[in-house]
């Protein structure tokens, strides 16, 4: 294993920093890899914290997007059929979801869902967009920080 990581760093450090940036990217866009796996490979292969972050989220934060923009497409869809069948109690139980619920779902959702695919849950849904971005956004940057301690924690164990 460690001749691997080895390998594959020396692999990786000697690439130019934008293919490095690039790849690190994409990897952010991957459903379920996100900005955690990006900025964790990243940081395991040698490849500098800040540098292996910044590609990761900037990759996860344009899959937020596309699924920001496709969710509330939808919701407006879903809003223009049923406006007039909502009721008070449906619409005071999606504010306290709104309130309540999306920083949970965003903090805790990378467990079980991908950050793109509950964003489009959530906004489809009919939940307030700037809420599900922001703590969306919120929730990318803090699991990125996170796996980029824990990529530098097996760094030094695995040398």
């Amino acid at each position: 294993m460690e001749n691997l990581t080895g390998e594959l760093t020396e692999f990786i450090g000697g690439l130019p920093p934008v293919v490095q940036f690039f790849a690190l990217f994409l990897v952010g866009i991957v459903p379920f890899l996100e900005s955690q796996i990006g900025t964790l490979i990243g940081v395991v292969t040698g490849v500098p914290v800040v540098l292996a972050a910044a590609a990761a989220i900037a990759g996860n934060l344009l899959a937020l997007l596309i699924a920001t923009r496709a969710g509330a497409a939808v919701a407006r869809r879903v809003e223009s059929r049923q406006k007039s069948e909502r009721s008070n109690r449906f619409r005071k139980v999606m504010a306290k979801v709104d309130r309540f619920g999306v920083p949970v779902a965003s903090l805790l959702g990378p467990f079980v869902l991908a950050t793109a695919l509950s964003t489009f849950i959530m906004i489809s849904a009919g939940l307030k967009q700037r809420t599900v971005v922001f703590w969306q956004v919120l929730a990318v940057i803090l699991w990125a920080v996170i796996f980029a301690v824990l990529g530098l924690g097996a760094r030094s164990v695995l040398g």
